[in-house]
């Protein structure tokens, strides 16, 4: 584990759906990072992990989407010292899966569950602050319509960028799994492009375990899951 330990002031909580904020957190000294990466908050001998949601694009700012609720014991510790004393310990920048270190030519399908979006809205930022021209997609599923909890953002990219197509997927009406939504698209080409997964772990492992029996290769699939 590397990066440096900065605290970080917390000039908002917003929530963004019934269980899931939208944080943002302002350092006392800004650590540069890459789209995709993440970092921890350090507390009481804990270490939470969570995806910088927004691109190194000159806000100075950290944005994380934190699923909460108020009877979830895991994050009351930390959240009543926020609320106490709106300051936070940060270590970052963490993690290998970020926009440089993918294929600088193949097209790119994002898939994310539920937060999971947060470091894919971070590189999707990125690639389009760059200009980025060739094609890339994002499969974004969740139990229900309002897990999606930025469709309107993944909706107006879809809308403006002529090579982004944005596919929700909600797994509580259907049945089919993300993976199954991916291949079921890509039945013909699954085999050109390269992917980035983020969300639950078991989620990550059963895409992953799904696109190599299709014939993907190993190396064009991208997740910091790996790590662990």
């Amino acid at each position: 584990m590397s990066g440096k330990i900065i605290q970080a002031r917390v000039e908002s909580i917003t929530p963004l759906t019934d269980s899931i904020l939208q944080l943002m957190l302002k350092p006392d000294e800004y650590i540069d990072y890459q789209a995709g990466q993440y970092l921890q908050m350090l507390f009481e001998n804990e270490a939470f992990s969570y995806s910088i949601a927004n691109a190194p694009l000159g806000s100075r700012q950290y944005e994380l989407h934190i699923r909460h609720t108020r009877d979830n014991p895991y994050h009351q510790p930390l959240f009543a010292h926020i609320k106490r004393h709106g300051v936070v310990t940060l270590q970052l920048p963490l993690g290998a899966c970020h926009v440089s270190r993918l294929d600088a030519v193949k097209p790119i399908l994002f898939i994310a569950g539920g937060t999971g979006f947060a470091p894919i809205k971070a590189m999707i930022e990125q690639l389009l602050a760059d200009g980025e021209p060739r094609p890339f997609e994002l499969f974004w599923g969740a139990r229900a319509q309002r897990d999606l909890y930025m469709d309107d953002k993944a909706m107006h990219w879809q809308t403006h960028v002529a090579h982004f197509t944005y596919f929700p997927h909600r797994s509580e009406p259907q049945g089919m799994t993300l993976a199954d939504r991916v291949l079921a698209q890509h039945r013909h080409d699954i085999q050109d492009w390269q992917m980035v997964l983020s969300g639950p772990f078991d989620m990550v492992y059963h895409t992953r375990d799904a696109l190599v029996a299709a014939g993907v290769l190993p190396e064009h699939l991208f997740s910091d899951a790996f790590s662990f």
